[in-house]
């Protein structure tokens, strides 16, 4: 198994297990940014006291008390250039949620949710996490919740952005 292969199992591992761990696979001078949050000021934490919080729901392990059930699964990472000649890590993860009782604040009504993701972590000299950017593909999953969002499929042929446009 490669580097990043490790890295990123070890990394699924302790986020759905263990917060303390998790944590520790941060540098103490990190930046934790998950573009799941709406404000980005509010939303990027910059101390591990910040980031325990933000992780923990993720290693829940009390099916009835309505934050859920999360699991990670990678299908893929790989390394790519970082900076100060130490490598990032670009971790591509599948995402399944049961029992939660509300997800982004809309309520899922019991239903299992799933959706996959992007994750990239900028390593320190250490291989600690120095930087964290997340990105959720929330479409489908609130759309499965019964949100109104618009999904065109702009490359098919003959469509017509005018379709668009509210009556």
């Amino acid at each position: 198994m490669s580097t990043h292969d490790e890295h990123a199992e070890r990394w699924v591992k302790a986020l759905t297990t263990d917060t303390d761990a998790a944590v520790d696979l941060y540098a103490d001078d990190l930046v934790y940014d998950d573009h799941a949050d709406r404000d980005h000021v509010l939303s990027t934490a910059i101390t591990k006291a910040d980031l325990a919080p933000r992780l923990a729901p993720f290693a829940n392990t009390d099916a009835g008390n309505g934050v859920g059930i999360h699991r990670f699964e990678v299908f893929e990472s790989f390394t790519v250039a970082g900076v100060g000649g130490n490598p990032a890590v670009v971790i591509r993860w599948y995402w399944t949620g049961e029992g939660l009782d509300t997800y982004r604040g809309v309520p899922t009504g019991g239903k299992n949710l799933t959706t996959q993701g992007i994750t990239w972590h900028q390593l320190d000299a250490e291989g600690k996490v120095a930087r964290e950017t997340t990105y959720w593909n929330d479409t489908p999953i609130l759309q499965g919740l019964g949100l109104p969002i618009i999904t065109p499929e702009y490359w098919v042929e003959g469509f017509d952005p005018s379709t668009l446009v509210g009556s």
